[in-house]
């Protein structure tokens, strides 16, 4: 606090020639004891004060004398920036009642008397007395407070809580009568002080510190700070029970053969095994805290702590030699916080048999390759990039049912990532060496959706080909049939499908026999099922054969935590596709990606990755390579429901693109409708067909 935080401001002016009766008259009305003087140019020449007055009627002047020889002309003034503790000693020091402030510039500001220190006073006592008491009420320990008479004065609300008894049953009452247990007298009287001592109070077993409050001349009380020993017993146990399960930890890698490594999130060695200081030759304090990258060549474990993506039984070479490495990432609440890396270097017999595999797998990759003329990588679950807690709980149950036979029901908003569910079960399942076949409901036209579905057989109509065709039921025999869009589904075909999955049999068109065919079926659809039973255009008994175990997939907007991680996996897919080097988005672009409605789900951020790859200029993505309308709602500060314009369908995002935009991406480039499609984000026909809805051709 500082003098001018309690000084009396706009205080009225004395002038020379101004009568003592109006001067008497101005210090009755302001009921200051002094009130400063000024010449013709405002400056301070010195201060009238009650003494002066007296001295002056008792000289016998008379009321109409001017004031020019009846006030001190000797002044002491005191800044403004004064700290409290200085006015306080010039206070205590100073006989005169009245003193003068000034500002920086030497300039009157106010006086400052007697009065306004009381208050001043009062003012800071009562800000102590908050902060005191906000702190006492912050604390989780017990605090009771008694004064010099053993009467309890305060008891703060966790003490309340602890002993359960209320501060108003206790202020004014006998320390001693309440708290017999506990004598005060050698802290109040002798001013000892007593730490650690346990006590019951009220029953309540506790561990108290007891103080004196200490005074000028004496002790003014006592302050007893407590807490439950039920509730350090706890924090013991739990403490104890970490350090069990953190010397169990170390027990179990050290007595793995592998080399395990742990880094936390920003790529640094935490933790390592005996194995792994054994395999790179170096001590423990030599590895721990350690960038993973300086300590293994061609890590990839800062990819995982980017992705949330796990790597296992993967071939990487240290030191010139190969070596069979798995990585997991660490995820806490949503939030990766470390990696955990594993290298197999011992039992050299069961990695050969591993290379043996792997070499097998390698050809039967290279025979694929030759049959269909492009390899697709396997879609497992540890392919499926999520660090949501919900998915990654959707992930495991799904897990569990690969391995039965089961129909399974996918149900989310497109682009989701129902797929890749789907024949992430089917490689998770005893089927996984035989076919996966995918069938969209909603691509094939009615009428041909029967034929694709059942086949059929020589001269079954006009135009088919010689020797039938097997349908797609035939062909996933033994392995799964994938049904996308179930819900596009003529009722004709959904009665035929509801008998494949009670007897397993179906006919092909224009065949007579009956064809027997072991599938699983998984089926997708975004459609609310339930509304369409309901409205008759979904059959009933064939939506709950399908719903058997079902699983509704998280959109990208309520698992944002997923976005980064996601961005990461496509710029690495997407630059290997295109040769092009970009690792890493800027900190603004994340920022709009993360802002973002995504009303197109992972299948939109994979469309505006591989849009804004191909105008990268650079090695990180920039808010210039985004789409159009993902840069517009930055500008706008625009971060709600479906953005303004972009690459998704018309219900979505285009149809949502305004005239304004469009005009103003058509000035920007000149007129150029290529560029103005580009910048917007779209295709050329659809920049037409919005120029023609807005009259702009």
């Amino acid at each position: 606090m500082l003098m001018g935080d309690m000084m009396t401001r706009d205080v009225p002016l004395l002038h020379p020639y101004d009568t003592l009766e109006y001067c008497t008259q101005l210090l009755r009305k302001t009921k200051l004891d002094g009130l400063p003087v000024v010449d013709a140019e405002g400056s301070l020449v010195g201060v009238f004060t009650k003494a002066n007055l007296m001295d002056a009627y008792l000289a016998g002047i008379g009321r109409s004398e001017p004031l020019e020889n009846h006030f001190n002309c000797q002044v002491v003034t005191v800044s403004t920036d004064t700290p409290y503790p200085e006015i306080e000693r010039l206070v205590k020091n100073s006989p005169v009642g009245t003193g003068i402030v000034v500002d920086a510039q030497g300039k009157l500001a106010g006086v400052f008397s007697k009065v306004d220190m009381i208050m001043a006073l009062f003012k800071e006592a009562e800000q102590l007395a908050t902060q005191l008491n906000t702190v006492y009420n912050a604390m989780h320990n017990g605090v009771i407070v008694a004064d010099k008479n053993y009467r309890i004065r305060y008891v703060n609300s966790s003490g309340e809580k602890i002993l359960k008894l209320r501060q108003e049953d206790l202020q004014g009452r006998s320390f001693n009568d309440v708290f017999p247990g506990i004598d005060l007298s050698s802290v109040i009287q002798a001013a000892c002080s007593f730490i650690g001592v346990k006590q019951r109070l009220n029953g309540i077993k506790t561990l108290c510190n007891i103080s004196p409050i200490r005074k000028e001349h004496g002790t003014a009380g006592a302050i007893i700070i407590f807490q439950a020993l039920t509730d350090l017993d706890h924090v013991a146990s739990e403490l104890e029970a970490t350090k069990r399960l953190y010397e169990t930890l170390l027990t179990v890698t050290n007595i793995a053969y592998e080399a395990i490594i742990v880094v936390d999130d920003q790529g640094r060695i935490s933790l390592v095994n005996e194995a792994a200081c054994k395999f790179f030759g170096r001590r423990e304090p030599d590895l721990v805290n350690k960038p993973v990258d300086q300590v293994i060549e061609n890590t990839r474990l800062p990819r995982v702590l980017k992705t949330g993506m796990a790597e296992t039984n993967e071939i990487q070479v240290i030191s010139g030699r190969p070596y069979v490495v798995s990585r997991l990432p660490i995820v806490r609440h949503g939030k990766i916080i470390g990696a955990v890396g594993k290298i197999v270097y011992q039992q050299l017999e069961e990695i050969k048999e591993v290379a043996e595999r792997l070499e097998q797998m390698n050809q039967e990759l290279n025979y694929y390759k030759e049959k269909v003329g492009k390899a697709q990588t396997a879609i497992t679950f540890d392919r499926i990039v999520t660090i949501n807690k919900e998915m990654r709980g959707l992930k495991q149950e799904a897990e569990m049912v690969a391995r039965g036979t089961s129909t399974v029901m996918l149900t989310g908003e497109s682009g989701t990532g129902k797929e890749l569910f789907a024949e992430a079960i089917h490689n998770a399942s005893p089927r996984r060496n035989r076919p996966f076949v995918k069938v969209n409901c909603a691509a094939i036209p009615e009428h041909l959706l029967e034929s694709e579905f059942f086949g059929y057989a020589t001269g079954a109509f006009t135009g088919a080909q010689k020797g039938g065709k097997p349908g797609k039921l035939a062909i996933a025999d033994g392995g799964t049939l994938f049904l996308d869009e179930i819900g596009d589904m003529s009722l004709n075909l959904q009665s035929k499908v509801l008998r494949v999955l009670e007897d397993k049999s179906f006919e092909p068109i224009g065949s007579n026999h009956t064809c027997k065919a072991d599938v699983r079926i998984i089926a997708a659809t975004n459609q609310d099922l339930v509304q369409k039973v309901a409205a008759g255009a979904f059959r009933r008994d064939l939506y709950y054969r399908l719903n058997v175990i079902s699983f509704k997939l998280v959109p990208l907007r309520n698992r944002p935590e997923d976005i980064v991680p996601l961005v990461q996996v496509f710029l690495e897919k997407i630059c290997a596709d295109f040769r092009k080097r970009v690792s890493d988005a800027a900190p603004d672009v994340r920022k709009v990606l993360l802002a973002h409605h995504w009303p197109g789900n992972v299948r939109e951020l994979k469309n505006v990755i591989e849009r804004a790859v191909n105008y990268a200029r650079g090695p990180v993505l920039e808010l210039e390579d985004l789409p159009f309308y993902l840069r517009e709602q930055r500008e706008q500060g625009y971060a709600g429901d479906e953005p303004a314009g972009g690459i998704l369908a018309e219900n979505s995002v285009q149809g949502r693109l305004d005239r304004a935009a469009v005009e103003k991406a058509l000035r920007s480039v000149r007129g150029n409708k290529s560029e103005a499609a580009r910048l917007l984000g779209i295709s050329r026909s659809w920049l037409y067909e919005k120029m023609r809805r807005y009259d702009l051709v």
